[in-house]
């Protein structure tokens, strides 16, 4: 039987793994160099960081020690994985339904990695004490009250009821 610590370790190098070579290849989109394999590239890493996230999110919190998300290092990793692996999706969904990569695309594609990789910088924190991003508040939860929750919800279902009357066929 594999420990938790040991698959958190292993889907976590997955999902990063993968995220940085989305993010070279967002890039290499953005700037419009490269072969011309980047946007099947960035797109097929990107769906194989979001396959790995949830592994390491669940193994990362039943690895930790203490009852779960008892730290606000932890608290703030959920949350940045959970809003990277947001914007990636919606990366996908926009590039399935037939959406070009453009300037904003390859943006928000580097973005979701840019918050992955924060992620990251942040588990070094809390498993070793070492990071490179010594900006990112260590004892903040930048959590929304629950009015502003419940608002964002309900703006998103108005849009993609309303995107979906638009798109009718």
């Amino acid at each position: 039987m594999i420990s938790a610590g040991t698959l958190h370790v292993i889907s976590t190098e997955l999902t990063i793994g993968m995220f940085a070579l989305s993010g070279v290849a967002f890039l290499l989109c953005l700037l419009k160099k490269g072969p011309d394999s980047r946007e099947a590239v960035a797109h097929w890493a990107l769906l194989g960081g979001i396959i790995a996230t949830p592994i390491a999110i669940i193994s990362g919190v039943n690895a930790s020690p203490g009852d779960g998300i008892d730290n606000p290092i932890l608290a703030n990793k959920l949350l940045l994985s959970m809003a990277s692996a947001g914007l990636a999706i919606g990366i996908l969904l926009r590039r399935f339904m037939g959406g070009k990569v453009d300037s904003r695309h390859a943006g928000i594609g580097m973005t979701a990695v840019g918050l992955m990789l924060v992620t990251a910088g942040m588990g070094g924190e809390f498993s070793r004490g070492e990071t490179l991003l010594l900006f990112v508040p260590k004892e903040t939860v930048m959590i929304f009250p629950i009015w502003a929750s419940v608002i964002l919800i309900l703006l998103g279902l108005v849009i993609l009821g309303k995107s979906a009357v638009e798109h009718r066929s």
